[in-house]
């Protein structure tokens, strides 16, 4: 079955170079990948993390521009944006402050994520390498309630009116 994590309940820990927080949601049990949700506040470089590969999807706020080894990019809302870990990356939030989903895994695990609706009636099949994070509405999981930026785990289903970005990790 299903299980929640709730980001609430998920002590922020600050950045070193204080431009935001990061709750880490999800470990891999081998610590080959991490699913975390940061909030980037201000202007400022990211850590790296070299030999791993990078998956960051905004989830709440406008835009963040990232500089990535001097390529200037735009991630918008609701888009998983893919880097290198050990790229050197600056950003800056030019209309104000963001939240974004963060998959940082091994090159042995490839990471997707999917932003999708859910309806009334639907129900969406959670797989053991699948988490569901609550962008948008309640979620039910078994006979656990999911509200904005809570983490469904599978496997499981997850039900309910709402909008989830679905993370996926395989193994190569």
């Amino acid at each position: 079955m299903a299980t929640v994590v709730r980001s609430a309940d998920v002590a922020p820990q600050p950045w070193t170079n204080g431009g935001g927080t990061t709750r880490e949601l999800l470990l891999g049990p081998d610590g080959s990948w991490r699913v975390s949700l940061a909030d980037v506040d201000t202007d400022g470089p990211f850590s790296t993390f070299p030999g791993r590969h990078r998956l960051l999807t905004v989830v709440d706020g406008p835009v963040l521009r990232l500089v990535v080894d001097g390529e200037e990019v735009l991630v918008e809302p609701r888009r998983p944006f893919a880097f290198d870990g050990g790229a050197e990356v600056s950003a800056s939030v030019p209309e104000g402050p963001v939240r974004v989903l963060n998959v940082i895994a091994e090159p042995a695990v490839e990471a997707f994520v999917t932003v999708l609706e859910l309806g009334r009636t639907s129900a969406l099949p959670l797989a053991d390498d699948q988490a569901a994070l609550v962008l948008q509405g309640r979620a039910s999981a078994g006979d656990a309630e999911a509200a904005a930026y809570d983490l469904v785990v599978g496997p499981g289903d997850v039900s309910g009116r709402c909008t989830l970005a679905v993370v996926t990790l395989q193994r190569r």
